[in-house]
């Protein structure tokens, strides 16, 4: 198991823990006239995902909030499994390798008990994610090859999860199931510095890595434009899982 899953698996188990601990006396502690919540989410910090999380709650209600999730955008690695799917040549050193992701939830979360910011909820929501990323790799006969992309796509789907009091004023919030379907499409970018490149036989081994992506790349065509090649995805909508978990401060 890599470092980064270990990390966030341990980080996990401990918050909850210490939720656990502290839900016997979560109920004497809340107070219902606190009805804003700002949180983040230690685990995007710990992988690959191109973003840290931040998350804001207002309880508009006695038993119904509505919450904002957004993806700050932050440099990251590319992850494996997709530098793998994308990737023309192994050969060479990787110079430039820049993942970044932006993502916004908005949902309307009913608490199934008395009282909004606690316990059980079902939420329905609306999503907007968009990715980036540049990878460079150089090889000392063959030059340059740059591959940069933006894939974005919006979604709709439902949630459930549970928050629970820690005290006077922190929060765990934890989403265990969000299922949505997202529509998204994207455009990948390769480019190459070889002076013997011919572009023709480059669009050709293109077409080869991207064949192996799931689900869509069998309809994935590259072409050639301005001395590069570009691949552009369909419209597509697929399904797609949400987790989050946060820690947040009351008031």
């Amino acid at each position: 198991m890599k470092p980064t899953v270990c990390s966030s698996a341990v980080l996990l188990l401990a918050l909850c823990l210490f939720a656990t601990a502290a839900a016997a006396q979560s109920r004497r502690d809340y107070a219902p006239d606190q009805s804003f919540i700002f949180g983040v989410a230690p685990i995007s910090l710990l992988t690959r995902s191109g973003k840290f999380n931040l998350r804001g709650e207002w309880a508009y209600s006695d038993n119904k909030s509505l919450s904002v999730i957004v993806g700050i955008p932050r440099r990251s690695k590319l992850p494996g499994w997709l530098a793998g799917e994308i990737e023309v040549d192994e050969k060479g050193k990787i110079t430039t390798n820049d993942f970044r992701s932006l993502g916004v939830i908005v949902e309307n979360r009913f608490y199934l008990g008395a009282d909004a910011l606690r316990g059980f909820y079902l939420a329905p929501y609306a999503r907007y994610n968009r990715i980036w990323l540049t990878r460079v790799t150089e090889a000392p006969e063959e030059g340059e090859t740059r591959i940069t992309g933006a894939v974005g796509g919006t979604g709709l789907g439902a949630a459930a999860g549970w928050q629970i009091p820690l005290g006077n004023n922190i929060t765990l919030d934890l989403t265990f199931l969000g299922i949505d379907f997202k529509w998204f499409r994207g455009t990948l970018t390769y480019s190459s510095t070889n002076p013997e490149n011919d572009v023709e036989a480059f669009r050709d081994k293109v077409a080869e890595a991207v064949e192996d992506i799931p689900i869509i790349g069998s309809r994935l065509t590259p072409k050639i434009e301005d001395g590069k090649v570009k691949v552009r995805t369909p419209g597509w909508v697929l399904p797609a899982y949400r987790f989050n978990l946060t820690v947040g401060y009351r008031f």
